[in-house]
């Protein structure tokens, strides 16, 4: 196993919460992590970064594939968010997390890269595992076999972006039964929603093992494209049956999605070439993606950003006022956020705007924007200066984007 930092918090609470332990792993570099699960626990994983050269098995074990009783349900809502899983010798059998056991789960804003299954949730017992809350949301597949759903019920899947290049991608999601008892367990009721999916090569978009985990399935608001394929629509495996865009559409899935190329700038990245506003407006609990800056190092969170105006697809989305010609900076981040400072962020609504001190040589615009795309603030900071203050106590509270127009410079701040 290599070296790894490791932070952990850990006391317990109330009885009324069921003396449940509070677990935080930060920083964590390391090949392989299991997650102490003896008891209830509230766990959360985060910034850190899980790298194998291993040949087999999963990285994480923040649940268990089979029926053990004495932990099952102990991971309920576990926030595993903005971690990198890579495979560095690319195969399929070395999986990132096995998620077993446990309902609720929060896995977002992650990096999965050329692993097997990028998460394994898995119902090892008897009887359906309800969820009702959480989400696998805004994450980035790239390269890898399939995202497992496994005799779960109601697992929502949001906002994810699914890449397929090489041959170890098998499917972007995989539904199936349990088959670890002798009760027919099929996952049922998945919510597959705003995902991206794109792929290079022939593989079923969704492989779903039987028709009973057909039960309550909602698929739409997806964006396909197979490049391989003349017509650029996927196709879909329900058992041993293969179904077209056409027929799999006919059965009542993806009546919304569209076929259409997302024109990554890049295959790292994954930041379509414009905003794709074609997904549905999932609530304020899933409005928060990663944003077009977003990168994945240890010890630093990603760059988010919120759902603003139409509702986008795929884990990446567009801010306000962020545009292609932004992006291709290449001595600046993609919106300028670093250079420019707000203090304090979060505020009450009165803060400081500063620029960099060599924009003084001219006045300088600021706009500031609501996260719904309305301007609730114009002013400038005149020649020869480089700051100024900003009195907004009177607005809601919540993210607002702070703008320098003369350089289409902009960051979020939050107001509270």
């Amino acid at each position: 196993m290599k070296p790894y930092t490791l932070t952990i918090s850990l006391f317990f609470i109330s009885l009324t919460c069921f003396s449940q332990v509070d677990l935080v792993l930060d920083a964590l570099e390391t090949d392989f992590y299991d997650v102490p699960r003896e008891e209830p626990t509230d766990l959360t994983i985060r910034r850190s970064s899980f790298i194998s050269d291993a040949a087999s098995g999963f990285i994480l074990l923040a649940g268990d594939g089979g029926n053990i009783t004495a932990t099952q349900n102990n991971l309920d809502c576990a926030k595993i968010i903005g971690n990198k899983f890579v495979s560095t010798t690319g195969g399929t059998d070395r999986n990132a997390m096995l998620l077993g056991n446990n309902i609720n789960y929060i896995v977002q804003h992650n990096y999965f890269d050329r692993v097997g299954y990028s998460s394994s949730y898995r119902n090892g017992g008897v009887l359906p595992m309800e969820w009702t809350a959480g989400a696998h949301a805004y994450n980035i597949h790239k390269n890898t076999k399939a995202l497992l759903i496994k005799g779960m019920s109601g697992l929502r899947v949001y906002n994810n972006t699914f890449f397929a290049k090489e041959n170890g991608s098998l499917y972007h999601i995989r539904i199936e039964k349990n088959r670890n008892s002798d009760i027919d367990v099929p996952a049922t009721n998945t919510k597959i929603k705003n995902n991206i999916f794109y792929q290079e090569i022939n593989i079923p978009a969704i492989f779903i093992e039987q028709e009973s985990c057909l039960a309550g399935l909602e698929c739409d608001y997806n964006v396909y494209y197979a490049e391989d394929k003349v017509d650029k629509k996927p196709y879909f495996d329900i058992g041993e049956n293969r179904y077209t865009w056409d027929e799999w559409r006919a059965l009542g899935y993806d009546t919304h999605s569209i076929i259409m190329d997302p024109k990554f700038i890049d295959t790292e990245s994954f930041v379509p070439s414009e905003r794709l506003n074609f997904g549905l407006d999932l609530g304020s609990d899933h409005a928060i993606g990663l944003a077009t800056t977003a990168k994945w190092e240890l010890g630093k969170y990603p760059d988010t950003v919120e759902q603003n105006g139409e509702w986008q697809v795929g884990a990446v989305l567009y801010g306000v006022n962020t545009s292609i010609k932004n992006l291709d900076s290449s001595t600046n981040s993609s919106d300028g956020s670093d250079l420019i400072i707000t203090y304090p962020n979060p505020s009450t609504g009165i803060f400081m705007v500063e620029l960099p001190k060599d924009m003084a040589e001219v006045a300088n615009t600021i706009s500031v924007v609501s996260m719904t795309g309305k301007i609730i603030y114009n002013g400038t900071i005149p020649m020869g200066e480089y700051s100024m203050k900003i009195d907004l106590s009177n607005v809601s509270p919540g993210f607002y984007i702070i703008s320098c127009v003369n350089s289409n410079f902009s960051k979020k701040i939050r107001i509270h």
